[in-house]
Order: C-alpha cells, then sequence, then structure tokens
C-alpha cells in the first residue's frame, strides 16, 4: 500500500494560556483539553516509574497504551461498518474521536507545534528525560493500534515525529499478513 501522510493521524498545536485574543476560542479551548490529558499521561507515567523503575513501568504502560487503543478503534469500526464505509486507512479520519479542530485547524503563527500532546510533552523532556521514550511510545503504540484493529489489514510505521525533533509527525501505512492473521504488533485481542 505505501501511503503516507502527514495528517491522517498527526495532531496540533497547544495554544499557551495567556495568549488566547489571537487564537480562534475553539480551537484554545480544545487545546487546553488536550493538554490535560497530555499531563495526566506524564504523570501516569512518572507515579510508575517512581513506584516500579523504568524497566518495569514500560511495559505496562504499553499494555495500557494498546487496551486504550483498542477500545477506542473498536467504537470506531463499529461505526464505521454501521454506516456503510469501508474501514481502510483512508476513511480513518471519517470517524475519528480525536477533536479534529486541535491538530487540523491549528496554524505556525498561533506558536507551539501541531500535536497538542508533543507540545506539553517536550517541556518535560529537559527535566525528565526517561519520559522521551514513554512519549514516543505512546505516538507509536496508539497509532499503529487504531490503524491494526480498524482495518484489520494494514499496520503502520512512525516516519517523522515531533517529539524525536522533525518538523512534521509522518506515517507510513502497509498491508501486513501478522495484521490479516490477528496478531498486532503490540499486543493480542
Amino acid at each position: 500500500m505505501g501511503l503516507t501522510s502527514v495528517g491522517l493521524l498527526s495532531g496540533g498545536a497547544f495554544l499557551r494560556a495567556g495568549t488566547p485574543q489571537e487564537k480562534p476560542t475553539t480551537i484554545y479551548e480544545v487545546r487546553k483539553a488536550c493538554r490535560q490529558f497530555a499531563m495526566l499521561y506524564f504523570n501516569f507515567c512518572k507515579v510508575l516509574v517512581d513506584a516500579l523503575g523504568e524497566t518495569e513501568a514500560f511495559p505496562l504502560v504499553q499494555k495500557a497504551i494498546f487496551k486504550l487503543s483498542l477500545d477506542r478503534s473498536d467504537k470506531i469500526r463499529a461505526k464505521v461498518l454501521a454506516e456503510g464505509i469501508e474501514p481502510v486507512p483512508e476513511n480513518f479520519n471519517a470517524v475519528n474521536d480525536l477533536p479534529y479542530v486541535a491538530w487540523h485547524e491549528w496554524e505556525p503563527s498561533m506558536g507551539g507545534v501541531r500535536c497538542p500532546y508533543a507540545e506539553v510533552w517536550l517541556d518535560y523532556f529537559e527535566t525528565h528525560p526517561w519520559f522521551k521514550r514513554f512519549a514516543s511510545l505512546y505516538c507509536d503504540v496508539i497509532d499503529t493500534t487504531n490503524m491494526e484493529n480498524f482495518t484489520r489489514t494494514t499496520s503502520h510505521r512512525i516516519t517523522q515525529n515531533l517529539l524525536w525533533g522533525d518538523a512534521v509527525c509522518e506515517r507510513e501505512y502497509f498491508e501486513s499478513e501478522q495484521v490479516k492473521q490477528g496478531q498486532f504488533t503490540y499486543g493480542k485481542r
């Protein structure tokens, strides 16, 4: 398949508090909610790392993200099938459960980066370098599992990521015999 996308599953920028007067209110407000999720994820990871250590916490966080992705993508898949839409990568955004405006209506003039999660997580990297691995894990597990469970034929790999220092997030989609056989990259259904 080889489909590549800058925006198929990518995100939008967090607008810093105190600067909403120049930004559309809806985008600003939705991105504030995204900020809360991003902070929750960081703190969830930090509690586990503090209690168990990075090595023990990592697979637990991966499992939690995988379960979240199955829950989300089961609902997304059921919705497209009920609407008579084929569950292929090109149709994922037709029923994606993320707030569209937070990612796709962001503009560089608003400040920050396109992904509201990355905007928050990048700020943690200097004081919590261990979190780089966990932040990237979220993107990879959630996006890969979403696509695998949604399509049941296709996997994906991240080729560029804001969290890695790239200017954008990009993905490459490809048919996978393993996925067709029900074997997902990060776990079993």
